[in-house]
């Protein structure tokens, strides 16, 4: 294992502000064997219904042979996929949030663009991939309660809403009410690119085709203006 990667994600801030560093990793390390072992029980559980599943696909194609090499343990690694693409789940929102930056007299939109994400869609639990672009206007009207937040917060509050099983439309919205919530911006903006299995893939099977969604609040929705700002700097349309 990688331990440095674990601390530089999940310990070394926390560390950093705790009296007693030591004891407050105690109390986390007890909170990760807790957890690791709930994590493996729900793979055990999931690994099994795999098992079933592919049962279940060689009765429908006799040919299929489940002691081919390629599928001995398959059913164990589509669980602990499942469970690494849908972590988000298990991510607290406040935490991403938990370090802002006063916003002093900055009151113009500030965007991160081209987030790549892949997401899982509950319909049919076929990933869907694309690129998310956020946009906020800090409320400069708080004083010193105005907020921003380092940029790698809105990547990590894209990936806490995408690694769920969800629709495209919801998690639209969702980093954008969070956004909302958490810093209190004038406005906020979220515009999600996604290109879905289940559509190429299956049923209409268009490979090309990608789906769009917004979702904003506030001076975006106010000021047709700023709106096409936003579009304008994500490269979606031209002014």
């Amino acid at each position: 294992m990688a331990y440095e990667n674990t601390f530089n994600k999940d310990f070394a801030r926390k560390l950093a502000k705790a009296e007693n560093a030591e004891a407050y990793l105690e109390a986390e390390l007890a909170k990760l064997k807790s957890r690791t072992l709930e994590l493996n029980s729900a793979r055990e559980h999931m690994s099994r219904g795999y098992e079933l599943v592919l049962e279940g696909l060689k009765m429908a194609f006799p040919d299929l042979d489940l002691n081919d090499k390629n599928l001995v343990g398959t059913p164990n690694r589509m669980a602990r996929a499942l469970i690494e693409v849908c972590s988000g789940m298990g991510t607290d929102e406040k935490e991403i949030f938990a370090t802002t930056f006063p916003a002093e007299n900055y009151n113009e939109v500030i965007i991160l663009k081209n987030i790549d994400y892949t997401s899982l869609c509950s319909h049919h639990f076929f990933p869907f991939t694309g690129k998310a672009h956020v946009g906020y206007l800090p409320d400069t009207s708080h004083g010193s309660e105005s907020k921003v937040v380092g940029l790698s917060k809105l990547a990590h509050i894209v990936d806490c809403h995408a690694q769920r099983p969800q629709l495209q439309e919801r998690m639209c919205s969702g980093i954008m009410e969070s956004i909302k919530s958490e810093l209190r911006p004038a406005g906020v903006m979220v515009v999600i690119e996604g290109s879905h299995g289940c559509l190429s893939c299956r049923s209409a099977k268009k490979a090309n085709a990608s789906m769009i969604t917004s979702s904003l609040d506030g001076k975006f929705k106010e000021d047709s203006k700023l709106r096409a700002e936003f579009l304008s700097l994500i490269g979606l349309v031209k002014q």
